[in-house]
Parts: C-alpha cells; structure tokens; sequence
C-alpha cells in the first residue's frame, strides 16, 4: 500500500470501540471513500491501480469494522454481566461466605476456618506472621485426609488486632488453601470494572475466592453447620 493507504488504515484502527467510528467521528465507510479519492489523485498515470486492489482494500476496511463492531459488543456484553453479578451479590450482604484467603484481620472475636488435605498428616499448624515478622504457630495435632476446621481466637492466643499473613503447614509437603469464614459487607466494582467483596476479617477479594455461601444467622457458624 501507499503512505496515503497506511494513514487512513491507521484512523481506522484508533477509532473507538462503539459503532466502528474512528477517533475523527467519520466511519469506516468514510475513510474508505477518502482512501479511493486520495489514490485516485496521488496515482501514476502510467501505472494506474488495477480494480482488485480496490476491492481488497475495502475487504480490509470491513474486516477492522467488523472487528471494532465485535469489540464493541463483547464490551458491553462483559459489562452488563459484572452488573448483574454485582446486584445478585448484593442481595447476599449480610450473609456468611467461606473464601479462599492468605491473610486474616483479626480484632476481639474468633475466626473461623477450614481447609483440605489431599493426604494423611501426622502434623498440621495454621502460621500466623504479623506485620512486625513474627510467626505464631497454632498445632493442630495428626489429621486424615479431607476437610480440616480451626478457629483462631485473638483473646486465647494473646494476639493483638492486625493484619496477619495466614498460611497451613502439614507434615507432607503439601500447602493446603485456607478458607476463611466472613459475612458480606459490602459489594462493588473497581476502576477496571471488577467485582470486589468486601468480607469481614477478610478485606477485599474477587468473585473467584468465594467458595461456599453459608446463609444469614445470627451466631457464629462453623463450615461444618452450613446445611443445618
């Protein structure tokens, strides 16, 4: 193609995603016209463009269309479906969610948590770091494979409110997942259009976190209590 040809095709590709319209408000279609004038003008009379040429160019000019038309509605496809994640979420503030975590915020009251080892273990502990480096380790003696559940309580362990880094250790090898339990404060989307829960003794996570949801109660529910 021709210097003329590369501008035009580089409009085409910085217009904006809604409705294929290039950055200057003309569509596609316009530029395409502007690209066959300019060419007509700035041709070699002696070796003028042959009719495929144009054709293919106008192929490519409705293949970016297309793309920036696709672009446009997979946009707003995407965003419509956060929105809607954010208003069922919504209806769910105020219950109990079990979430994948890797710290905890610890004030006056327990929390509860679980996690699963895929094998035996003659020893497992939940390590807790605090913001100073220091580790406190909770023993939690031999466990088969499966679910295990601990609770971590501020007032027994003598540990002041903060932020701890949480992390399972067993015996194999194996790093199990935490899982914490947290009611739902809050719901809302972030500046890149994500949906963040705010969880209590959790913070902030996303929707991927989430595990399990363990309805409304007024106390203190264990994960094994969530089909009671």
């Amino acid at each position: 193609m021709t210097a003329v040809d590369n501008a035009l095709l580089a409009g085409a590709g910085a217009g904006r995603s809604d409705g294929a319209v290039a950055a200057n408000g003309r569509s596609v279609s316009d530029l395409f016209m502007t690209l066959l004038v300019a060419q007509i003008r700035n041709q070699d009379p002696l070796s003028p463009m042959e009719s495929k040429d144009f054709v293919n160019q106008f192929a490519s000019m409705s293949q970016v269309e297309t793309m920036q038309t696709l672009s446009s509605l997979t946009s707003s496809s995407a965003a419509l479906q956060e929105s809607m994640l954010v208003v069922n979420l919504g209806a769910q503030v105020g219950s109990d969610i079990m979430v994948a975590a890797a710290g905890v915020s610890l004030g006056a009251d327990p929390v509860q948590g679980a996690f699963v080892l895929d094998a035996p273990a003659a020893e497992v502990a939940v390590l807790l770091t605090g913001a100073d480096g220091s580790t406190r380790r909770i023993e939690l003696g031999a466990h088969d494979a499966g679910t295990v559940q601990f609770s971590i309580d501020p007032r027994k362990l003598g540990l002041p409110a903060g932020r701890y880094a949480l992390r399972i250790e067993a015996g194999t090898g194996e790093a199990p997942r935490a899982e914490l339990q947290g009611r739902l404060l809050g719901v809302r989307l972030d500046a890149q259009g994500q949906v963040v829960l705010d969880v209590a003794g959790v913070g902030e996570v996303g929707t991927g976190d989430i595990s399990r949801f363990l309805g409304r109660s007024g106390g203190t529910r264990t994960p094994s209590q969530q089909g009671a």
